[in-house]
């Protein structure tokens, strides 16, 4: 049931499954460990504040994400926690917004610390931040030098608390562990040093979800974890794998159905014949959804590669493993012909009661699904409405229709 009686599409979130993957996490850490929960990337494509206060409902009180935009739009949400920012800020402006509302930082270089350091004073705030220490990822951070300097610096200003420090591995997941085991020797490194000089940060951080699971002697002060409570392992070698469930599931309704003839064509180009009579349902999803669409990175090594040519070649002959499928009453039927910018043709058998108006599951990636969908949280099959405070209200079937 969607909020209007009808959608055409639109994105269902179970409530408990986030609540379980809560707590299989947090069955992962040792004794006095902080979660910060990351949210970044509308939590993953749930809805960022409807799944961080979900988590605040449940003890989570400390959460990350990439960018003062997402930032800002929790704490507008009512979220009451701490919200710490991974990114850079490069204007007075953000510095100042972000201060406004108590919004935790990340300096990554002396001089975003310059910069914090002079809008703190102007504005007389408080502003907490964490240091973000390079040890091999190569996208922000310092070096042990900058890092002293940065102390230095900050020290001399009574509105600045350095509450964190913190660095990102960049290969967690690989099987081979020693550039993992240097990064945390290196940060190590740098914590141990700014200790001799006298700075001792409460909060030191490195492990993500991969490493949380691959090297629990790097849980530290927190840990840092999104794709394991969105209900997914990181990719790659995993040595404690969790009872995960999955959330999420993107839904639309079938808004036409056709009989068509053995050797009629589907699609852009006539890319796919009809093999048999079949019913051809069109479904109002396409690539600007998120269908059929993927992550485009270079290949990590000639293994990929393989992988990926070996998969384009089974595509091209509708190898049926690896052929694009919707759940319709349970069973899963294949997306035929080219994807279109805004629909779909999926085949079903012809003798199959179908509807216009029916339900049906579409694979697409939660992440690129679009942020402006519905997404409708449920329990038990009912949906609801998500509050800030210490509970979720679900409201009934007919007042959800008015």
């Amino acid at each position: 049931m969607t909020a209007d009686g009808w959608a055409d599409k639109w994105i269902e979130i179970d409530v408990d499954d986030i609540r379980w993957n809560l707590e299989q996490v947090r069955s992962c850490l040792q004794e006095g460990v902080r979660l910060i929960a990351v949210v970044k990337a509308n939590a993953y494509g749930h809805g960022a504040p409807e799944v961080a206060r979900i988590l605040y409902q449940q003890g989570v009180d400390f959460f990350a994400v990439s960018y003062l935009k997402e930032a800002l739009a929790l704490r507008h949400s009512g979220l009451r926690g701490s919200i710490l920012l991974l990114t850079p800020l490069i204007t007075e402006d953000q510095v100042q917004e972000a201060l406004e509302n108590h919004i935790t930082l990340s300096i990554t270089s002396l001089p975003e610390a310059e910069l914090i350091d002079k809008v703190s004073r102007l504005s007389k705030r408080i502003a907490t931040v964490h240091l973000k220490v390079d040890t091999g990822l190569g996208r922000f951070g310092m070096d042990l030098e900058q890092a002293l300097q940065c102390c230095e610096a900050l020290n001399r200003n009574s509105n600045i608390y350095i509450e964190g420090i913190y660095t990102h591995m960049a290969e967690g997941a690989a099987r081979n562990t020693r550039y993992t085991l240097n990064q945390f020797k290196r940060f190590r490194e740098v914590i141990n040093q700014l200790q001799d000089r006298g700075y001792h940060i409460p909060i030191c951080h490195c492990a993500n979800s991969a490493v949380l699971l691959n090297y629990p002697h790097m849980q530290l002060d927190a840990v840092r974890v999104g794709t394991l409570l969105s209900g997914q392992h990181p990719v790659g070698k995993i040595s404690h794998r969790l009872e995960l469930r999955d959330p999420y599931r993107f839904k639309c309704r079938i808004i036409s159905v056709r009989n068509l003839k053995k050797g009629s064509y589907l699609g852009y180009n006539r890319t796919y014949r009809l093999k048999h009579a079949a019913k051809v349902a069109v479904l109002p999803v396409g690539y600007h959804d998120g269908l059929a669409l993927a992550v485009d990175n270079r290949p990590s090594g000639l293994v990929d590669l393989l992988k990926v040519l070996a998969k384009t070649v089974l595509n091209y002959f509708h190898f049926p493993r690896l052929q694009m499928k919707v759940s319709y009453k349970g069973h899963l039927y294949p997306v035929r012909g080219k994807v279109f910018m805004q629909m779909c043709l999926v085949e079903l058998p012809v003798d199959l009661e179908v509807q216009v108006g029916d339900e049906v599951e579409v694979p697409i990636r939660k992440t690129l699904a679009l942020g402006s969908l519905m997404r409708l949280y449920v329990r038990e099959g009912k949906a609801g409405k998500v509050d800030n405070d210490q509970y979720v209200s679900y409201v009934v079937e007919e007042e959800f229709n008015e």
